[in-house]
């Protein structure tokens, strides 16, 4: 079937960057400054300054993230992050988005795909640190390699969490399959989009900020949730 893009505007899927957002506790907090003001000093030009992890807000994660010799974000393949994809709202309530949970849903090779859970349900940036966030459990992960997905993307900060989300980490970006991180899903209907996620270019680095935007496609075959097994 051939799908059409609808009349409707781009969602930014997008946290904001700004100084106090949330951020992975050992990592550097946002210090977004003006290192030259206008009317001040004599200043012509207002020039901002910003101090941050690469791994803050919306992001990606590079196989350099959890491998000594992995390859940095500028190996990022981004026509693996352009094109249709496939948004699933997970209503369940655990913590975990399980084999289980996401083994029906219609996952197939070559698909780009967005978790829509909870964490969505408040404006999480500006929260505290959530503890109890919705990650992936490894045998999720081991299932998305399995099914040769491009992407994945999730709404928080990290794709998984410990020992666990280590092995989560490892399994996708050993694949590879290209990880989104700290989505802004909470006005995203399940369906199918039109996604353009596009890291900056950080050489060396093990991970980079990433705007994201969607655009509806109609006639979208995509299930509106997943109940928990």
């Amino acid at each position: 079937m051939q799908r059409h893009s609808s009349q409707t505007d781009w969602i930014d899927v997008s946290a904001t960057i700004s100084n106090g957002m949330v951020h992975w506790p050992d990592n550097v907090p946002v210090s977004i400054t003006k290192s030259s003001d206008i009317g001040i000093d004599g200043a012509q030009a207002n020039v901002s300054a910003i101090t941050m992890s690469v791994h803050t807000g919306t992001h990606m994660d590079a196989p350099k993230h959890f491998y000594k010799n992995g390859d940095d974000i500028m190996k990022t393949d981004v026509s693996a992050l352009i094109g249709h994809a496939k948004v699933f709202h997970v209503k369940d309530e655990k913590n975990e988005i399980t084999y289980e949970i996401i083994k029906n849903l219609p996952i197939e090779k070559g698909d780009r795909i967005l978790f829509r859970t909870r964490n969505s349900d408040i404006d999480w940036e500006t929260e505290p640190f959530m503890e109890n966030y919705v990650r992936l459990s490894p045998d999720a992960a081991k299932y998305l390699v399995e099914k040769q997905i491009k992407c994945v993307g999730v709404d928080y900060l990290s794709v998984g969490d410990g020992e666990k989300g280590k092995i989560v980490h490892q399994v996708l970006l050993g694949s590879p399959v290209n990880i989104i991180e700290g989505l802004k899903l909470g006005k995203v209907e399940p369906g199918e989009y039109d996604m353009i996620c596009l890291p900056i270019k950080l050489k060396g680095a093990d991970g980079a900020p990433a705007r994201v935007v969607l655009k509806k496609i109609s006639e979208s075959s995509a299930p509106s949730h997943y109940p928990a097994a």
